[in-house]
């Protein structure tokens, strides 16, 4: 049985090698970019069995991405290929202090077209935990029903959900997305916003005391309000308590740090934890992962995780 399973499109990222304008750049590397990919290598790399499903192109790059999950212990036998249809692809320009800018290449990708008729309902029902994102029901009509479906099964089933809004404004319009995604927070078991999400969503200048009321107002009983560098705030019912996380003087990347906090806060729930301490192995995951560059790249092994909390000094020579 599979614990942790996921469900979203991972695209070929095509990553700037250095700092400035895109347009200027002339040497890129390629990488795996997907949210839920992310979520399931970190759960992985923790200790954990991890599922994800998706749909790729039959082309080298969806070869490419398969080879490359599938690398990180990630059990990927519910991803399917299509040759009708590309893998989705993004460029990635980078931007100052850990930073990034993404330009998207994904209408009518070949994950675009997966529909509720694609779940894997069997693994769903057997599993500990379903995550989704805000992501996925972007893409397409039969993408937005494909969730509404899997958090209807998983609810059916006894498996909680966690969803993260994972905000792209590149992708869809605010009203769009409050239509969309706030009747899918109200049925999810946790909600893992990331106060910048919200404010992408609502607007600007949003507190986190407004995102929290908010939320509650749409009948969210678990949030998980990611901070940033200012750690989460954990609300269960009428109780709230902020979870401080251990600053990083000089973050390489912090793209994919709300991935990795995910990932460590879904384990933490696997391994028994409650909410406030599973959102501490969280902020611990996320805190190593901007140290080096790239999403899954950059994730913590269980080991190394313990070594840090150890303040183990490694040995370079």
């Amino acid at each position: 049985m599979v614990e942790f399973v996921t469900i979203g499109e991972t695209c070929a990222v095509f990553a700037a090698k250095y700092v400035g304008r895109m347009r200027y750049c002339t040497d890129y590397e390629i990488r795996p970019g997907g949210s839920e990919s992310t979520v399931a290598a970190g759960v992985s790399r923790l200790g954990h069995t991890a599922s994800w499903v998706s749909r790729l192109g039959d082309d080298e790059l969806g070869r490419y991405l398969l080879s490359f999950i599938r690398g990180e212990g990630v059990d990927v036998s519910n991803v399917s290929t299509l040759a009708s249809h590309p893998t989705g692809v993004f460029v990635r320009e980078r931007l100052p202090r850990g930073r990034a800018r993404h330009f998207y290449y994904r209408t009518g990708s070949a994950f675009s077209t997966m529909g509720p008729q694609d779940l894997p309902f069997e693994l769903i029902a057997q599993s500990r935990m379903l995550h989704l994102t805000g992501i996925t029901p972007a893409l397409s009509a039969s993408n937005h029903a494909l969730v509404v479906e899997a958090v209807k099964f998983a609810r059916q089933h006894g498996v909680p959900v966690l969803f993260d809004p994972n905000i792209r404004r590149r992708l869809w319009t605010r009203d769009q997305a409050q239509a969309v995604l706030e009747p899918i927070m109200a049925q999810a078991d946790y909600v893992l916003p990331g106060l910048d999400d919200l404010q992408g969503l609502y607007r600007d200048d949003l507190g986190e005391n407004e995102a929290v009321a908010h939320l509650r107002s749409l009948g969210c009983r678990q949030i998980i309000l990611k901070l940033g560098a200012q750690g989460a705030l954990v609300v269960i019912g009428d109780k709230q308590e902020r979870v401080e996380c251990v600053p990083v003087a000089d973050p390489i990347d912090l793209m994919g740090a709300g991935d990795a906090f995910a990932a460590g806060f879904a384990v933490g729930l696997l391994e028994g934890k409650d909410a406030i301490e599973s959102a501490i192995f969280g902020n611990a995951v996320a805190g190593i992962s901007v140290e080096t560059p790239g999403n899954i790249e950059s994730l913590p092994t269980i080991a190394e995780l313990h070594a840090r909390e150890r303040g183990d000094r490694p040995v370079e020579r």
